[in-house]
């Protein structure tokens, strides 16, 4: 996060093989409505199968996950995960 993009967050340090859940990212601008992850994502668990590295849009690095209950993998920015304890 900085003064002139405040909506800019670091890179997560997701270890590969972290449960992780989906969640809304926080509002990139002050009128704007918290990010959804993604059409029927909110709320479902997968696998961090491998760290990506980071990405131009800063929104907390990309990682490739695979989700259980439909078995689909793909990449998904680490602004829309949290880490199930």
């Amino acid at each position: 996060m900085n003064r002139y993009h405040p909506w800019a967050s670091p890179d997560k340090h997701i270890p590969v093989g972290t449960l992780v859940r989906f969640i809304n990212a926080p509002s990139r601008h002050k009128h704007e409505e918290d990010r959804s992850p993604g059409p029927n994502l909110e709320g479902k668990l997968a696998l961090v199968i491998d760290q990506c590295g980071s990405d131009a849009h800063q929104w907390g690095g990309v990682f490739k996950v695979h989700v259980g209950d439909t078995g689909d993998q793909f990449m998904h920015w680490g602004d829309f995960m949290e880490v199930v304890e």
